[in-house]
C-alpha cells in the first residue's frame, strides 16, 4: 500500500485476482453513449482507483487500468501516456473500444506487474511501439502512437479486455517473479536478475482463489 492510501470507495471497487470477470472478454461500448452519465461514471471510477495508488516511489504505481479490473465488463482502459519509470505520476488518458491498428516488428523485454495479479511480477516481451484506434472520454475518435513504456502499458491493458493477464504470456518460468510491495523500488532497478521466483503453480492458485493474497 502506498503512503497515499486508497479511499474506501476505491478499495471496494477493486476485484480480487481470482474474479471470473478477469478471464472474460469485455463488451464494446456504443460510441453514442460515451458521454452518457453511465459511461462517464465508469470512467470516473477508473480514475478514482488509479489516482488513489500514486505518491511513493518505493511501491507499485498504477500506470494503467482496465475496466474489468474494477468489475466493469466494458472495453474501457486508462493508459499512462508519459514514459514514467520510477514511480512518477502518470498522465492517464481514457480510451474506449481501443484496438491496435499498427505495431512494430521489433519486440522488447520489460518488467511488468499488475493490480490484478497479487505480488506476481515478471519479464514480458512486447512490441516496441503500437498505434491505437478508439475514442477518448469525450467521444472523439483518436489514433495515438505509443512507444516504449507507454506502448507496453497499452498492450498490457488491452489484453485485460480480452481476459488475458501478463503472467499467462510468460513461457520462461525464470521470468516469473514474486515481489513484495515494499520491495518494488528495488525491483524497478534489479528486475532482470530478480532472485525470488513465483512458481507457476502459485500463479495458478492465485487465479483460482486457492492462495491467500
Amino acid at each position: 500500500m502506498t503512503e497515499k492510501r486508497y479511499t474506501q470507495e476505491a478499495l471496494e471497487l477493486r476485484v480480487p485476482p481470482h474474479s471470473e470477470i478477469l478471464n472474460q472478454v469485455a463488451k464494446e461500448v456504443d460510441p453514442a453513449t460515451i458521454t452518457s452519465p453511465e459511461i462517464q461514471a465508469d470512467i470516473g471510477r477508473l480514475f478514482l482507483v488509479a489516482y488513489g495508488r500514486q505518491g511513493d516511489d518505493r511501491y507499485p504505481t498504477l500506470v494503467g487500468l482496465a475496466a474489468p479490473q474494477i468489475g466493469i465488463l466494458k472495453r474501457i482502459v486508462l493508459i499512462g501516456m508519459n514514459p514514467v519509470s520510477g514511480g512518477e505520476q502518470p498522465e492517464l488518458q481514457a480510451f474506449i473500444n481501443p484496438v491496435i491498428i499498427a505495431r512494430s516488428e521489433e519486440m522488447v523485454e520489460g518488467r511488468e506487474s499488475c493490480y490484478s495479479s497479487s505480488r506476481v511480477s515478471g519479464i514480458v516481451e512486447r512490441h516496441k511501439w503500437i498505434t491505437l484506434q478508439g475514442y477518448d472520454q469525450f467521444g472523439n475518435q483518436t489514433t495515438p502512437t505509443l512507444e516504449d513504456f507507454p506502448a507496453r502499458v497499452g498492450q498490457h491493458e488491452l489484453h485485460h479486455l480480452d481476459g488475458i493477464r501478463f503472467p499467462d504470456l510468460i513461457t520462461d518460468d525464470n521470468h516469473l517473479h514474486w515481489v513484495e510491495e515494499d520491495e518494488f523500488g528495488d525491483y524497478r532497478q534489479f528486475w532482470k536478475d530478480w532472485p525470488t521466483l513465483c512458481p507457476r503453480s502459485r500463479w495458478e492458485d492465485i487465479k483460482a482463489g486457492r492462495f491467500e493474497t
